[in-house]
């Protein structure tokens, strides 16, 4: 009998062994797993919940991101994020920064400055990662597993509907070039777009602008003739156009332009026929991160099917074919030209190229400057 109870015992407890080393690591959290995602993810979701805290330099606008950042919050409470919207430059800079002050790195940096992301990953300061949702998106929107593209973002032209006739409105890039070529006198002082000294994503437009199409020194001569005004952000020339200190801005983002045109009926926007650039922010996760598992999940929400229409809704379109464009993109025709998240923008990068530009476009707006001035005369 002595020993029927001690074998029960010996079994009762294989058993409870048994059914303990079952359970894998992580399955608590196992409920949270995305539809469609292996039940591995469990594991991460675990690790990221352990680390707790999500920190995140941007230069999207933390009331774009509102939304989706509270969607995440309630995807993963376990996890404290900390929101921080920047100017492009002023990420790369303090990102690079770090190493020589000895400060805390980011968990994640999601900038729209395509080149200066880019040098990030091509200098090593990028991890990889397989995210789930990597098949979800074109081809164009992933390097390396290191650098990703989370919206497709038309770069467009803005005017005011009060100060604009239709007839003047320019449908392409060289008619907005004939537009400052005709030197009208509205437009003097009045005409804004980003100073690609001042705004690293003005300069990548631009480089764009002139590998594609060659218009850009011409155009450089006509905003220097009509006295552009100059800006760092596209929202600084949003408020330009729409409270009338302006009448038309060149390539703005094209998220800013049609959020702001919902709340403000004369403010008008042009994608432009010829060719309509697309920008994408662009996500990576510092090799160095102190969070790395809170990273890659927030990551793949910014990915997922609900992460990019929380995007859209706030007219960032999204990169997937699965999710429907913002409604005032549905309509237009104007040929899409995505500027690709790959080693081809190290070139706009390169120092001696961007002294180059930079010393050519100051050179063309400063002789439009002075023929507008021979012509007062």
């Amino acid at each position: 009998m002595k020993r029927r109870a001690i074998v029960r015992r010996i079994a009762l407890c294989v058993a409870i062994l048994s059914l303990a080393g079952g359970c894998s690591p992580g399955s608590e959290y196992s409920e949270r797993v995305p539809a469609g995602y292996d039940l591995s993810y469990a594991k991460l979701i675990e690790g990221g919940t352990k680390e707790g805290r999500l920190v995140i330099w941007s230069t999207t606008d933390r009331q774009v991101m509102r939304d989706l950042l509270s969607a995440f919050q309630r995807a993963y409470p376990g996890i404290k994020t900390e929101y921080h919207d920047l100017p492009a430059r002023d990420v790369g800079d303090r990102f690079l920064a770090i190493g020589k002050t000895g400060g805390v790195n980011p968990d994640l940096l999601l900038s729209s400055s395509m080149d200066m992301q880019i040098k990030l990953v091509n200098d090593g300061y990028a991890q990889s990662y397989d995210s789930p949702e990597k098949d979800n998106l074109p081809d164009w929107a992933n390097w390396k597993n290191q650098a990703w593209g989370v919206t497709a973002e038309p770069v467009v032209m803005v005017y005011n509907k009060t100060l604009l006739s239709p007839d003047r409105i320019p449908k392409n890039h060289m008619e907005f070039v004939r537009l400052l070529e005709r030197r009208d006198a509205d437009l003097r002082g009045r005409v804004a777009t980003y100073h690609p000294a001042l705004s690293s994503v003005g300069y990548l437009c631009l480089s764009q602008d002139n590998a594609i199409s060659g218009h850009v020194w011409q155009m450089a001569h006509g905003l220097g003739a009509n006295r552009a005004r100059f800006f760092s952000t596209s929202e600084e020339v949003l408020k330009e156009v729409s409270s009338g200190r302006a009448v038309i801005g060149y390539n703005v983002l094209g998220s800013y332009a049609l959020d702001e045109a919902t709340h403000n009926k004369d403010l008008g926007v042009v994608f432009p026929a010829d060719y309509t650039l697309v920008m994408s922010r662009i996500a990576m996760i510092p090799n160095k991160a102190r969070h790395p598992n809170a990273a890659r999940l927030f990551l793949d929400f910014l990915l997922s099917v609900k992460g990019q229409q929380l995007l859209t809704d706030h007219a960032m379109p999204s990169v997937r074919s699965d999710v429907e464009r913002p409604l005032k993109l549905r309509d237009t025709t104007a040929p899409m030209r995505a500027v690709r998240v790959g080693p081809e923008l190290l070139i706009v990068q390169d120092r001696l190229t961007r002294n180059r530009f930079m010393k050519r476009w100051d050179r063309e707006v400063e002789a439009g400057a002075a023929s507008s001035k021979e012509t007062a005369r």
